[in-house]
């Protein structure tokens, strides 16, 4: 079982034993964010909004400082990872938060598939869901430029999708 997955079922397990007793003051959020093999991603960007933020470090470690207690939702995105939306229950100062995240090429096949249902309008939805620190990806700026090319083919966007493609 991926580390992840055990550190969040003991999360959930001390939120159930703990009920949902609020604390005062602020205190620490921390986690650690980490991909569907239980790999640490560093450099993703992890928000509660309102200036709660930080980017996980080189283990995936990330902190947020003066957090009050309450219900969350957690923001996240990487270069060249999946952007996430995370519900957090926050009633705990010992509480440890973790995310698996897929990367961007996990998004590819699902796209490729609608691009060839000629669902264009489909494929540039699910790619833009991560856009968020994605924007300069040689991988997303490449599938951008091919969705653009097959919903509306001309020379000037064919040119741009080859050249989108040489940069990968």
């Amino acid at each position: 079982m991926r580390a992840c997955k055990i550190i969040m079922i003991i999360f959930s397990l001390a939120l159930i034993s703990c009920g949902s007793t609020k604390f005062e003051g602020k205190a620490v959020l921390a986690g650690k964010v980490c991909d569907m093999a239980g790999k640490p991603v560093p450099n993703y960007y992890v928000s509660l909004g309102l200036s709660l933020d930080a980017v996980t470090d080189s283990n995936g470690i990330f902190a947020i400082r003066d957090v009050s207690s309450g219900n969350y939702i957690l923001h996240g995105a990487g270069n060249g990872w999946k952007s996430i939306e995370h519900e957090v229950s926050f009633y705990d100062r010992k509480s440890i938060v973790c995310i698996q995240v897929d990367s961007l090429e996990s998004l590819l096949p699902e796209i490729e598939s609608l691009i060839k249902e000629k669902n264009y309008s489909a494929a540039r939805n699910l790619l833009y869901k991560s856009k968020s620190r994605n924007e300069k990806n040689p991988v997303f700026i490449c599938y951008k430029k091919l969705i653009d090319y097959c919903a509306a083919p001309n020379e000037k966007r064919k040119k741009a999708f080859l050249s989108s493609l040489e940069k990968i």
